[in-house]
């Protein structure tokens, strides 16, 4: 995460947030972002085999 995403984040909060507003909102941004790094390193699962993950529970 770079100083500048946190700074653009900042900006987007209200007026008057609590800090654990702020750190949730910076940790969704860096699960994104690394979810997104995944899917261009191709560290994915197939939607299919999701499906079948899913039908065993």
């Amino acid at each position: 995460m770079t100083k500048t995403v946190v700074q653009e984040s900042l900006e987007k909060m209200p007026e008057e947030f609590s800090v654990e507003e702020l750190i949730e909102r910076l940790l969704f941004i860096q699960n994104v972002q690394e979810g997104l790094l995944q899917s261009e390193r191709k560290e994915t699962v197939p939607l299919e085999d999701v499906r079948q993950r899913l039908r065993k529970w």
